[in-house]
């Protein structure tokens, strides 16, 4: 048996904010130049970025661990408005949560997009919504996206295998105040039930139809959906009948 005693919040909470401010502050300097940085200082970024996540994410999970039990306890106390606060924190945190082993899962799979290789866009976070008849069914806020300036790339997300017809990616973070993603896929048994489905958005760039959401379930990674300059968005796909 495990003698050690928990990790307490306070020294969780000081690892996790040690980090942040360090992170804060480099993504501060690489800002300074928006849209006039060195091509080398964007992939350095992203190395940065992935060592960071690699870094981070274990933190995360031991801080979220924590949040979890303790948002039990004060729920098995009725105290609900903590519960909820907790909860809240725990979303900020952007992990997914897990899935028990032998589930059943799908895949999602987002593209993200870099302006067909200008490299002036591109999304950094979304949050992602399941639904089944207007219902939501399940939710994850704050999913980080790679992003490169000199080429697609793609992340990767295990879902819950559960009866769902609508699925919302809002895009909460740009990349040079300018989103947007390429494609949208669902794997379910090693097939992409996503594609050619129907897709709305909250707008798209210039209402021009080349950036319409409908290229997020065409198949095609080189097309993709722009929005408008500065603008936060979400984009609905609904799941084709029979799926």
């Amino acid at each position: 048996m495990n003698s050690n005693p928990p990790p307490s919040r306070l020294s969780l909470s000081s690892e996790l904010l040690a980090v942040v401010v360090f992170s804060v502050s480099f993504s501060q300097v690489c800002a300074q130049s928006v849209g006039s940085e060195p091509p080398e200082l964007a992939k350095a970024r992203i190395g940065y970025d992935q060592q960071m996540k690699a870094a981070t994410d274990p933190i995360k999970k031991r801080y979220a661990d924590f949040l979890e039990a303790l948002k039990k306890a004060y729920g098995s106390k009725g105290d609900v408005s903590a519960s909820a606060t907790i909860q809240k924190e725990i979303d900020s945190l952007g992990l997914l949560p897990a899935i028990a082993a032998g589930a059943l899962h799908d895949k999602l799979v987002i593209w993200n997009q870099n302006n067909g290789g200008k490299g002036d866009r591109g999304t950094k976070k979304i949050n992602v919504i399941l639904s089944e008849s207007g219902r939501e069914v399940w939710k994850q806020k704050g999913l980080k996206l790679t992003w490169n300036p000199d080429k697609q790339t793609k992340d990767e997300f295990e879902i819950p295998a559960i009866k769902w017809d609508k699925i919302r990616i809002e895009v909460a973070e740009l990349v040079n105040q300018r989103g947007g993603l390429a494609e949208v896929e669902v794997l379910r048994g090693g097939k992409n039930i996503l594609l050619g489905a129907t897709a709305v958005a909250s707008g798209y760039w210039e209402t021009n139809p080349k950036h319409a959401p409908t290229t997020l379930t065409d198949g095609l990674q080189e097309t993709f959906w722009l929005l408008n300059d500065k603008q936060e968005g979400w984009a609905e796909i609904s799941l084709k009948p029979a799926q």
